[in-house]
């Protein structure tokens, strides 16, 4: 046995044998061994960028439709603007911002900029509108609630087109419903070429649009009413409310946060009025229809100017981030 002297001790200690002191019992004695750390270090690093690589492939597919289906048109919509195209298979000139200008230029482009503004206003009205009134209508039935929930939606489950057509056909100056029923109701005087007078189409088409969006924000505005605490209604009766105080001071406030995303999103779908203008007017009478979506298909198509096409494109663009980034910001403000 190999006996070595510890210093301030009288006593020697055996080789092995902590300087310190005897360990307490149950106590073990911890070795590091830096090679085996290391080794499972270099073992989860691998591990790790194998997960990656695994990700990445399994990413890779849907990236690459990503890219082809999104961002490549949007590259491509950003070379149209600066060049100048008169069709899909003719050559190709650069122009540098000509065509901004000539776009800011055409006085067709700031009409039907005002004619889309509009649009908006009244899709969010109409629909909005309409929407919350059913709303508050339905959700005072008990029995007959679901029945009329889907009755009202089912206008939403229509095409735009083929809702241009059948409102087409009920705006009819002379075999429409429209006319018809103000003409046997004895308000013939009334009747009036909807689609051709230039005060009242952009109006009109939009009715149908807003008849087939309505039903979406009647269903947002129900699910808002079911989660407003009953008990806010029963302190209000408790202090003598009348109905009209408990849907201004109950209802509403309560409805806020549903309301800023249906205005928001009725804003968004405003945008699409696209294919109810193209069925029923096309833009006309005198441009007075003219949307945004239907002057860019008009460009694009019909006088192949791709590059002030592409220019409308991207304003659209933005004006639809705008108005998204406006109401997001409007409905944190309030949650706050």
């Amino acid at each position: 046995m190999v006996i070595r002297q510890t210093p301030g001790s009288s006593a020697a200690a055996p080789l092995g044998t902590p300087v310190d002191g005897p360990r307490p019992a149950g106590a073990t004695q911890s070795r590091h061994h830096p090679a085996r750390s290391a080794g499972k270090e270099d073992s989860c690093g691998n591990s790790d960028s194998h997960d990656a690589r695994s990700a990445m492939w399994l990413m890779a597919p849907a990236l690459a439709l990503y890219a082809v289906f999104s961002l490549l048109p949007i590259a491509a919509t950003f070379w149209l603007s600066f060049n100048s195209s008169a069709g899909f298979n003719a050559a190709s000139s650069f122009v540098g911002l000509d065509n901004y200008v000539a776009t800011a230029a055409d006085p067709i482009v700031w009409q039907s900029l005002w004619h889309t503004f509009l649009w908006l206003i009244y899709h969010v009205v109409l629909a909005g509108g309409l929407g919350l009134a059913l709303a508050l209508a339905i959700s005072r039935l008990k029995v007959t609630q679901v029945f009329f929930r889907t009755a009202f939606f089912l206008p939403h489950l229509v095409s735009l087109a083929v809702v241009g057509v059948i409102w087409a056909n009920i705006y009819d100056p002379f075999y429409g419903l429209l006319n018809t029923a103000l003409t046997e109701l004895g308000l013939g005087a009334f009747t009036q070429g909807w689609l051709s007078d230039p005060a009242l189409v952009l109006f009109s088409v939009n009715v149908a649009s807003s008849w087939q969006g309505f039903g979406l924000y009647m269903l947002l505005f129900i699910a808002g009413l079911q989660n407003i605490d009953h008990s806010l209604y029963d302190a209000a009766e408790v202090d003598g409310a009348s109905s009209w105080q408990k849907l201004v001071y109950v209802t509403l406030p309560g409805l806020r946060e549903v309301t800023t995303f249906v205005i928001s999103l009725a804003m968004i779908n405003g945008l699409k009025g696209f294919a109810t203008v193209f069925v029923m007017t096309n833009g006309g009478p005198f441009y007075q229809s003219e949307l945004i979506t239907t002057y860019i298909y008009r460009l694009a198509f019909q006088s192949q100017d791709h590059g002030r096409a592409a220019v409308l494109c991207i304003l659209l663009s933005l004006l639809a981030i705008a108005i998204t980034l406006v109401f997001n910001r409007w409905r944190a403000r309030l949650s706050r």
